[in-house]
């Protein structure tokens, strides 16, 4: 027997101990190591907590190609509330001209009409042989825009058959400054019913191509010790087309502003 069990022993040599040794550390480091996927999310974690250094990158202001079309950029609208008077400006492209009519006085008396039961409620206008000014108000965004478009479209349809034969009429965008302080309003309210004195100078006058003949606080507007040709009490019923100022930076706010 004893023969026997060192033929076994000699046949199947049983492992040295420094040989177990090595495989025991060899499986303990294979299953303690993080795996591939495991260390590249701790290297990304590393990454995203590195701190932010000053100098180039990232978006700066003023950057990118500058605007030099002369139109408006479309960005996005500030916040438009039936509190907030709006002055809005459209003019033609280059080359075009001729506003200044009967015929075209009635047609933009009638887009500003239909405008009107979209959401566009100007209170005043003025109209120049290439551009046109409204003092207006609207309860949103929405219905600014669908104001705009219904005016833009019917408005703009009747310059192109008088005007140029097709394509668009006006410069792009139309520009918009939002009222918020009752000087802001007293200076856009005066720059819309006085612009045609302001193209050519003088006095201001009755202009028939604006709605200053419905205007009667003429005096409260240049302040009483200016000597004009314009006197209160001397206003015109404010027609259909046209609508009467719900703010009250339009009603009474520009008033208190000195």
């Amino acid at each position: 027997m004893q023969h026997r069990d060192e033929a076994l022993e000699e046949t199947n040599p049983a492992p040295s101990r420094s040989k177990n040794v090595n495989n025991f550390r060899l499986q303990t480091n294979l299953d303690s190591a993080p795996h591939k996927c495991d260390r590249a999310k701790v290297k990304n974690k590393a990454q995203l907590q590195f701190k932010k250094i000053d100098g180039w990158g990232g978006k700066r202001r003023g950057a990118g190609r500058k605007n030099k079309s002369s139109t408006v950029n479309h960005g996005a609208r500030q916040i438009i509330t039936h509190k907030t008077p709006l002055h809005i400006t459209m003019k033609l492209k280059r080359g075009l001209n001729g506003l200044r009519t009967q015929k075209m006085l009635q047609q933009l008396k009638t887009s500003l009409g239909k405008a009107k039961a979209k959401g566009l409620r100007t209170i005043h206008f003025s109209l120049q042989s290439n551009h046109l000014h409204l003092f207006a108000e609207s309860d949103s965004n929405q219905a600014l825009a669908s104001g705009m478009n219904s005016f833009g479209a019917r408005f703009g349809r009747e310059i192109r058959k008088r005007l140029r034969g097709s394509g668009s009429v006006f410069n792009g965008r139309y520009h918009i400054h939002i009222l918020k302080t009752p000087r802001e309003t007293r200076h856009a309210l005066a720059y819309v019913l006085m612009n045609t004195s302001k193209h050519q100078g003088g006095e201001p006058e009755y202009d028939v191509y604006s709605s200053n003949r419905q205007f009667k606080e003429w005096r409260k507007l240049l302040g009483s010790k200016k000597q004009f040709a314009l006197a209160d009490g001397q206003a015109e019923p404010v027609p259909d087309y046209l609508s009467h100022p719900k703010s009250w930076l339009a009603g009474v706010g520009w008033k208190r502003s000195a």
